[in-house]
């Protein structure tokens, strides 16, 4: 289905009103800007990824997490003039793979915090993702959405691994290549995490939350 431009652009707005932890993303940025690279991950971690990094935060090896990703420089820098829009997914596959598994494998990071990392390495190439967005609630509640009944997504479960990111950047490429998107604020890659944050990960959220107070009410009757 082609993403009309004017309703991505009122998704990605319902986003910035909806989503205050998005400040936390552009605090981030600042500090990475300003040569606190891991000050703004780690902030990112402790907010975003918050669902994982709790459980490792008390263990969590700043330095070796340092040495960690300096030795992923390499990686990113083959990918630095890249765009999500034209970058060659199969091309530069070796190298997301090593940055996507390297960094899944941190306790606290894995596999919803390796993207967010990646994108704050490259906000042009990778777009961040979630359980909700990777297709891992039961099928039945996502045919409950109305981006999947109107056609904007088709149900499409992601391996977790670095096959299924890979596999997920490039339907994403697939989906919003040829979207005309211009924004001083965000790069494209921000905006689609936003629109699926918008249209998959947060009604997914509610129709759980319904769930959970039906079963509580059936309790109590």
């Amino acid at each position: 289905m082609i993403i009309d431009i004017q309703i991505f652009n009122n998704t990605i707005a319902k986003y910035d009103k909806r989503e205050k932890r998005n400040n936390f993303f552009i605090l981030a940025k600042k500090l990475i800007n300003a040569g606190f690279e891991t000050e703004g991950q780690l902030l990112i971690l402790a907010t975003w990824n918050f669902a994982g990094f709790r459980y490792a935060e008390k263990n969590f090896d700043v330095e070796q997490f340092k040495v960690t990703f300096s030795g992923l420089k390499q990686n990113f820098d083959n990918l630095s003039e890249q765009n999500f829009q034209t970058i060659n997914f199969n091309k530069y596959k070796n190298d997301i793979q090593e940055i996507y598994t390297t960094l899944s494998e941190i306790k606290g990071v894995e596999y919803t915090g390796a993207p967010k990392l990646m994108h704050l390495k490259n906000p042009n190439v990778f777009v961040m993702w979630d359980t909700y967005i990777r297709g891992e609630k039961s099928k039945k509640i996502y045919d409950q959405l109305e981006a999947i009944k109107n056609g904007t997504y088709q149900y499409k479960k992601y391996s977790k691994y670095s096959d299924g990111y890979i596999d997920f950047l490039q339907d994403m490429q697939d989906k919003f290549k040829k979207l005309n998107f211009i924004n001083d604020e965000k790069t494209l890659a921000k905006a689609v995490d936003e629109f699926n944050y918008v249209n998959i990960t947060l009604p997914l959220q509610e129709i759980e939350k319904q769930i959970r107070n039906n079963k509580k009410q059936k309790k109590t009757t």
